[in-house]
């Protein structure tokens, strides 16, 4: 073979071996089904190509990500942080949330031009350059605003009223509260107890047996439910508290055409509060009697009140 024809064939072998780097020269890079920060939604992000030459670079190199952080000042004076876009900031106030899915995963998965599973590229590193703000304190404080939850006034002279009269069964629960405040009662009758009724799955309730009377968590069958997945949410200002309490007796001494004075501590989230004086007569309710209502798991219909 000449030389000028050896020539020609490598040349058509240089063409041929360009034309198939050519073919292969790309990636797809996908990321599928990621179950997003709020429960329930899923997105899908549009696909990004990375160059076939990038792929070995992307996996020796490092990552280099610039993050805004806000600094804040709760009400109790503690520091809370949040990312740049959990902040809603105005002239004179500024609020924040954020939510986090526990239990949600993300799925990443990555094919090449056939569209073949292939190993994801990763960078080595991740170095995070993390830029913090004050929003309410320092000398470059953006706003002079301390933000906290808007509580309803305690109704201090319908507490007193809806109190001044109940019903006094033996070993049973009187009275049932829904208040924004923690209750504590002082000064009541050996027996008597307030209980948080969203501290148990069902609530409490007052039950005698053999001459004995025990107030204690409901004893109902049930199936609990999965905790995930769930959010955890975080706010300021702080989401408003409601707390329900149960009133009961739980003596088997019955109360009726009795009289007694006590005092109610009311406490907001914040620690404001005070207390207030109560008279509270306790009636006998001719309807039934005190051993038909505790025979029926010492539970009766209570009245109900909410506290604001």
């Amino acid at each position: 073979m000449m030389p000028s024809s050896r020539l020609i064939v490598n040349n058509e072998m240089k063409l041929s071996c360009k034309f198939t780097a050519v073919s292969l020269i790309s990636l797809t890079f996908c990321l599928l089904a990621c179950t997003s920060d709020k429960i329930g939604n899923n997105s899908t992000k549009p696909t990004k190509k990375i160059p076939l030459e990038d792929y070995a670079s992307i996996a020796d190199s490092t990552l280099h990500k610039n993050v805004k952080m806000y600094r804040a000042l709760n009400f109790k004076g503690d520091t809370t942080q949040w990312d740049e876009s959990d902040c809603n900031i105005k002239d004179t106030s500024f609020s924040c949330y954020h939510e986090t899915c526990v239990g949600c995963y993300t799925v990443k998965i990555c094919r090449d031009a056939n569209n073949k599973r292939i190993k994801c590229p990763s960078y080595k590193d991740t170095i995070y350059d993390t830029t913090y703000k004050n929003i309410n304190f320092g000398e470059n404080a953006l706003v002079n605003y301390i933000p906290i939850a808007k509580i309803p006034k305690f109704n201090r002279d319908t507490v007193q009223k809806v109190l001044s009269t109940l019903y006094g069964y033996a070993c049973a629960q009187f009275f049932e509260f829904t208040s924004n405040y923690d209750l504590e009662p002082i000064g009541l009758p050996e027996g008597f107890s307030f209980e948080d009724r969203n501290s148990v799955p069902f609530g409490y309730e007052a039950i005698s047996r053999s001459g004995e009377c025990s107030v204690s968590a409901a004893n109902v069958q049930y199936t609990p439910k999965s905790d995930y997945p769930r959010s955890i949410v975080r706010r300021l200002p702080e989401k408003v508290r409601r707390v329900t309490y149960q009133f009961f007796n739980g003596s088997m001494k019955s109360y009726r055409d009795t009289t007694i004075s006590w005092k109610l501590a009311y406490v907001d989230q914040y620690g404001r509060g005070d207390t207030l004086d109560i008279t509270t007569k306790f009636i006998a309710d001719t309807s039934t009697t005190d051993s038909l209502r505790t025979s029926i798991m010492g539970v009766h219909a209570s009245r109900k009140y909410n506290a604001n």
